[in-house]
């Protein structure tokens, strides 16, 4: 096995990458063109890694390197790296670990395909990194990744609604009365006010870039924004939805999720603050049109994403146990 290390902001991503991701049903999170755009925002520098054995791609491998100390809030000065620090081995944009493998891989084939990346990664990135922080495991993945006695410690929950209702009235028919009038009267008041989006596959990526920038800032983030690029990227894949909230032309609230055909998976949200224009819980709406549509298409689940694990378990989401493991050079 052989393994190759990627900086998509001076080098093309190999081709066989979006080959692979097809091919193994991988949702549009690990496209390309979506990786590269968030490359070139990003505030740490983004490595990928590809894994080929006999010319074959079994494995990718998604991440960035933070520097120690962290800084916030600036670009990362494209090629270089910093003097020291940890690759976080992480989906960029979403809450599942940085790694896929081929699904014929057997679980010795992907720890070789693991050591494999490991090595290629070190000889790459040199004296900067002193490992890798492996991110968002879940605990089938700890004897792989949390092999030779390596530091693990528990990390934010991910959450998990699973499906169980025939039909939106059902769902609602297990809240709480008070919970289910409440939630009955959001979901009504928004069709009533906004024009409602539902699963489409495209939305307005210049005013999807500024609503996830804004919201960001209004929970203390300062990061540079997700570009206009990166959901120009994902237009016209067959697994993107959105969800969302319009008055007129103007883009007042969404959600991009992927919908992989088994589970719907949540990542990048936005919404206007009242006071700039936007309507009130419409946040609380955008879980709701998300679980009709997971039953309505008979998914298996959807996933919420970590934080505000409280508020999402009143919809009836579970918590998903997430760990971090620490694999020092």
């Amino acid at each position: 096995m052989r393994a190759e290390i990627i900086d998509p902001t001076v080098e093309p991503v190999p081709a066989d990458w979006e080959l692979f991701r097809k091919r193994e049903g991988l949702i549009a999170a690990w496209q390309a063109d979506a990786l590269t755009a968030v490359a070139w925002c990003s505030t740490r520098p983004v490595r990928l890694g590809v894994v080929r054995d006999g010319g074959q791609v079994i494995a990718l491998f998604s991440g960035e390197v933070t520097r120690l100390p962290p800084s916030k809030g600036r670009y990362a000065d494209l090629g270089r790296l910093p003097l020291t620090g940890w690759f976080n081995c992480r989906l960029l944009i979403g809450f599942t670990s940085g790694f896929a493998f081929a699904t014929e891989l057997s679980a010795k084939g992907r720890a070789a395909a693991l050591d494999a990346f490991e090595k290629a990664l070190r000889r790459r990135l040199g004296r900067h990194c002193l490992g890798i922080l492996y991110r968002q495991i879940t605990d089938d993945l700890l004897p792989m990744v949390g092999r030779r006695l390596r530091p693990r410690f528990a990390t934010a929950p991910n959450t998990l609604l699973r499906n169980r209702w025939p039909d939106m009235d059902a769902y609602f028919g297990d809240l709480p009365r008070d919970r289910r009038r409440r939630l009955r009267k959001i979901h009504a008041e928004a069709a009533e006010g906004t024009r409602v989006l539902a699963g489409v596959s495209e939305i307005d990526p210049v005013q999807a870039s500024a609503l996830a920038q804004a919201t960001l800032r209004k929970h203390g983030r300062f990061d540079p924004p997700l570009p206009a690029r990166y959901f120009r990227a994902l237009s016209g894949e067959s697994e993107v939805r959105y969800f969302g909230h319009l008055d007129g032309d103007r883009l007042l609230a969404f959600d991009l999720t992927f919908d992989d055909g088994r589970r719907l998976v949540t990542t990048v949200t936005g919404a206007l603050e009242v006071r700039d224009g936007g309507r009130r819980n419409l946040y609380f709406d955008l879980y709701l049109r998300e679980i009709a549509y997971m039953i309505e298409h008979g998914r298996e689940g959807c996933e919420f994403g970590k934080g505000m694990a409280e508020l999402k378990q009143r919809f009836g989401c579970e918590l998903i146990p997430q760990s971090a493991v620490i694999a020092a050079w």
